[in-house]
């Protein structure tokens, strides 16, 4: 089982270079609170693990969403939320995340609902 995700940071998006090639190349996918760039990694830019390639994320929150404390708390519920997804997502994308304002007040559950039928939409997690 990977849990890699939520422990190492190794395995999300590096450099402004393939942070760009995600906007630039990905598909785009919204929902209300948030909106989802996903791109599928060519074959040398995939992060090997034994033989698997890995996903990579990125969760890039505006400033303006507010304090230092609000941002922080959404990338962290966003990570929670990717962390119990982890087993069904499938290898070699790279997802970059973006929340809007109203994600504030969202329960956990509504928001991990919107991650999860974006994330099945774009193809990223198994059905």
């Amino acid at each position: 089982m990977y849990n890699f995700f939520s422990v190492k940071r190794r395995y999300s998006i590096k450099g402004r270079r393939s942070f760009k090639d995600v906007i630039v190349n990905g598909r785009r996918f919204y929902s209300k609170g948030i909106r989802m760039i996903v791109h599928i990694q060519p074959a040398h830019e995939t992060l090997l693990i034994g033989n698997e390639s890995v996903t990579h994320f990125s969760i890039a929150v505006n400033k303006n969403f507010g304090i230092a404390v609000e941002r922080n708390k959404i990338r962290r519920r966003i990570k929670s939320i990717l962390n119990t997804l982890l087993p069904q997502i499938q290898q070699g994308f790279a997802v970059i995340i973006f929340p809007d304002e109203t994600c504030k007040t969202m329960p956990y559950t509504h928001l991990s609902g919107l991650i999860t039928k974006l994330l099945l939409r774009s193809g990223v997690l198994k059905q």
